[in-house]
């Protein structure tokens, strides 16, 4: 299919191209376990009368930590497994998508209907 994105956005800390982008979109919870990732915490994000959950997971080896958020098609956010180095990018992470969607919820439900 021409043009065709996969639903799931994977993106390295780094920004570099993850050349396993398109078999972890295809089934990123397979992926997690055979790379031998499990949750490490999860964290509702309660905002304007919605949530949303975001999951950390964790593994030993490169990337030890991966961010998911799943999509809010209001506020035009794709769900998106990121690839963490550590723990100080994990939490400078979670910090941000915690915000960015909170403030995606308030918009979306203060934006007036068509």
């Amino acid at each position: 299919m021409t043009g065709y994105q996969p639903t799931l956005q994977v993106v390295r800390y780094d920004r570099q191209p993850e050349s396993r982008a398109a078999m972890i979109a295809a089934d990123m919870t397979g992926w997690l376990e055979r790379e031998g990732y499990t949750i490490f915490s999860t964290l509702v994000v309660n905002a304007a009368g919605q949530s949303m959950t975001i999951e950390v997971y964790r593994c030993e080896g490169d990337d030890p930590y991966a961010l998911y958020h799943p999509a809010f098609p209001p506020g035009g956010l794709r769900a998106t497994l990121y690839l963490l180095p550590d723990a100080c990018a994990m939490d400078e992470l979670l910090q941000r998508a915690q915000q960015m969607v909170a403030m995606l919820m308030t918009m979306a439900v203060r934006r007036p209907s068509s």
